[in-house]
């Protein structure tokens, strides 16, 4: 799979787990972290191997205002780098759940874990258990958004 390819491959891995971004459950929120393990595992041509920091995940949480309103939000991107010299460009699949921000979600503050340096195993349940997304699995409230963006850096 191209790096171009990527936000399609993951879009269509979530639709065939019967996550619907536009109807999203407090279940689809485990799937959807389920999904991404497994995208996170498939191999993407032309990327520098993850010992190098050339392919990597990264889960992080928060309330933010990036919308234009205070939202809470959990994130998980995959992070690309182009095989070659030190410049070569760097690509990032975010996928991005958003809550209404309350006083629950406030109390989380904000974190992040980048998965090198782990196995995806190791990465994934440590991930679990940052706060926020301990939050966000356990939520009885589906998210009220999902988004799906790939963007070069």
């Amino acid at each position: 799979m191209l790096i171009l390819a990527t936000r399609d491959v993951l879009v269509s891995m979530l639709a065939d787990a019967g996550v619907n971004p536009d109807a999203m459950t407090s279940a689809d929120v485990r799937t959807t972290v389920e999904v991404f393990r497994c995208f996170a595992g498939l191999p993407v041509d032309g990327v520098a191997p993850p010992e190098e920091d050339g392919d990597g995940v990264l889960a992080q949480f928060g309330t933010y205002d990036f919308r234009g309103r205070s939202e809470f939000s959990t994130d998980l991107t995959r992070q690309f780098v182009e095989a070659g010299d030190e410049d070569a460009p760097m690509w990032q699949l975010s996928c991005t759940l958003y809550w209404p921000a309350g006083a629950e979600t406030e109390s989380l503050a904000f974190g992040h874990l980048w998965s090198f340096g782990k196995t995806l195993d190791e990465f994934f349940a440590k991930a679990g258990a940052l706060p926020g997304w301990a939050w966000a699995l356990d939520c009885l409230e589906g998210p009220q958004d999902l988004v799906i963006t790939l963007a070069e850096l």
